[in-house]
């Protein structure tokens, strides 16, 4: 029986992209597909996908990398429920669910303190989970989660961590669902723990892949390892610390062969590439020595949720891998004012572990505002050329309501870089900032030379907001809460160009009118960068485009999606670089766009909003 639209009317570039979907998922195809903001990707994607799912016994995973684009799909699904029956389920990371306090561990940290509290039986949630006279208690919340799916809030999530593993109740409920929300590694792990504790198989999956401009990278840094001199330290204090004489020496050897690593590749240079055998071959009984600090790391686990024996014991095992598709990288780097020895073992093929997953899927549908080029995410994702359509949609905004500027005269290319050109970067970031009506954003390449023009344009008629890296979900709200407060007034935000506020949040209406890119974002020239350009260059023949041009552009793409977000919103995009104009970066804007080029923007500014 078909499925009933939650809502009145589709709109027309939404019901092309349902259709292409639809037409997708039917025949078993993948969808890549560059879905520009105001269509209602998630509904359009979601609603055919489940109508199919449904009449044919499929699963549908919705995989995306931010929490907050896990409650726009729960909010659609609900929605949907509404008119149709169906089960579905959302989960989030493990560790955001762990009744422990991990919230100081990054993910590999997390991981390995996970396994060992489960191998050592040393987790009473984990072990309650699996106990057979807690069945019946099991069952009841089972059943609660079945009854408020799909759910996403944390008192849902809290509903359970009291008594039992929230995750393994999460996977248990999971089983019977239609529809599961989930984080990109449930799906794209290193191993297949996932499916199989929820009891699918991959070629009975329909995978949407929300945000999919960001997958490759998340890939390729899952599938990287690092290891610094200071890592070593910390695991010879450790050892030291639980009077285990074996694994100090162990992990002063290790260290020992790092610093000669260094001394024979480095020779004063800043990074050099480094090779399999700079540890493999200096490190004697190397397998074993693994062996030695893992089992040492578990009896640190008893007593503390960190270990850095076990973090060498990781990178050792990485480091093993092969040489094909990875670049292995000695450097220096300064850690709390010290300069110490790097190695990296960085991935540079995302589709080592994507190409399987992908091809091994009934479906794929991948959707972003910011997936042009589209051949490149086949590319580099290892998609089945002849399985692949791929499409960009056009905008259902009135092109009236956006002005698209570029700006000739300034630009953040290193080698134009001087005082005058900064004091004219200045001169032009306040004088845009000060003509666009209300709230603006002003992101830059990086951190430095935010501050840098910081510095240089006050005193400014507008109340100045001061991204940071580090800030926290709260923080961010608060500045949300100050663009609110001074929509009349007016106030300006200073970020960069791929921090929290040029991605993923949403400023609509008027806590946003407009947008200045200062510059392109091109990654720092350095071993890393170059690697991926000549693997990319050896395996399409596209290098610099790949693996250089358009990763930055894709990330002014997100930037300049800031300002409109709805049919109603209104607003400037400042392109402020003359590179701008050059056709290897301007072919990347979407066709529909027009531009005004100036020296002058705040002639154009003030008309559009007069």
């Amino acid at each position: 029986m078909a499925m009933t639209f939650p809502h009145e009317k589709i709109r027309p570039s939404q019901k092309e992209f349902m259709e292409d979907v639809k037409h997708s998922i039917e025949n078993k195809r993948h969808l890549i597909a560059d879905v520009p903001t105001g269509i209602g990707k998630t509904i359009a994607s979601l609603f055919p996908a489940m109508n199919y799912a449904l009449s044919n016994n499929k699963t549908i995973f919705f995989l995306t990398s931010r929490l907050s684009h896990h409650r726009m799909a729960v909010e659609t699904l609900k929605m949907m429920k509404k008119e149709n029956n169906f089960s579905a389920m959302d989960i989030i990371g493990k560790k955001h669910l762990c009744s422990f306090d991990v919230k100081d561990m990054d993910s590999a940290l997390f991981s390995s303190f996970c396994s060992s509290m489960i191998k050592e039986k040393r987790c009473q949630y984990f072990r309650n989970t699996f106990l057979e006279n807690r069945d019946d208690e099991k069952e009841r919340l089972l059943g609660l989660m079945r009854q408020k799916s799909p759910a996403g809030s944390q008192e849902y999530y809290a509903m359970v961590s009291y008594d039992f593993c929230t995750y393994e109740m999460l996977l248990e409920a999971a089983k019977n669902s239609d529809a599961i929300i989930c984080d990109y590694f449930h799906i794209f792990g290193i191993n297949d723990k996932f499916l199989i504790k929820t009891g699918k198989k991959l070629s009975d999956c329909i995978l949407i892949i929300d945000e999919a401009h960001n997958l490759s990278a998340r890939l390729r840094n899952n599938l990287s390892a690092r290891m610094t001199a200071r890592t070593c330290e910390m695991a010879v204090k450790e050892a030291r610390d639980f009077s285990d004489d074996e694994s100090e020496e162990i992990a002063k050897d290790i260290g020992r062969a790092l610093q000669k690593a260094a001394e024979s590749r480095l020779f004063g240079k800043a990074e050099a590439f480094a090779k399999k055998e700079d540890l493999t071959e200096r490190i004697n009984d190397y397998d074993e020595k693994i062996a030695v600090l893992k089992d040492s790391a578990e009896k640190v686990f008893d007593e503390k949720k960190v270990s850095y024996m076990d973090r060498l014991a990781k990178f050792l095992e990485s480091w093993k891998g092969d040489d094909y598709g990875y670049a292995r990288i000695l450097s220096r780097a300064r850690i709390l004012g010290r300069d110490y020895i790097s190695m990296e073992y960085s991935c540079l093929d995302p589709s080592l572990i994507s190409k399987q997953i992908i091809n091994g899927s009934h479906s794929v549908i991948l959707m972003s505002g910011t997936l042009s080029p589209t051949e490149m995410h086949r590319d580099i994702l290892g998609i089945e050329r002849e399985r692949t359509t791929m499409k960009s949609y056009s905008s259902p905004f009135p092109k009236q309501n956006r002005k698209n500027i570029i700006i000739s005269n300034v630009t953040t290319k290193y080698s134009s870089r001087t005082e005058n050109s900064f004091r004219h970067m200045a001169d032009m970031v306040k004088v845009c900032a000060e003509k666009i009506s209300g709230n603006a954003a002003v992101f830059f390449p990086s951190y430095e030379i935010r501050d840098k023009i910081h510095g240089l344009i006050s005193p400014i008629k507008k109340h100045v907001i001061l991204e940071d890296p580090k800030m926290t979900k709260e923080e961010r709200d608060e500045i949300k809460d100050v663009l609110e407060k001074n929509q009349e007034t007016g106030a300006v935000l200073l970020g960069v160009v791929g921090g929290s506020f040029s991605e993923g949040v949403d400023l609509p209406g008027r806590l946003l009118n407009g947008v200045v890119i200062v510059g392109l974002p091109l990654e720092r020239p350095s071993l890393s960068v170059q690697s991926l350009i000549d693997y990319y260059e050896q395996r399409f023949g596209r290098g610099r485009e790949y693996g250089y041009n358009y990763p930055a552009m894709i990330k002014v793409m997100q930037a300049a999606g800031r300002c409109i977000r709805n049919e109603n919103d209104r607003g400037v995009v400042v392109f402020a670089d003359e590179r701008f104009l050059w056709q290897n970066y301007r072919k990347i804007f979407p066709k529909s766009w027009d531009f005004v080029v100036t020296d002058r923007p705040e002639k154009e500014i003030e008309e559009f909003f007069n």
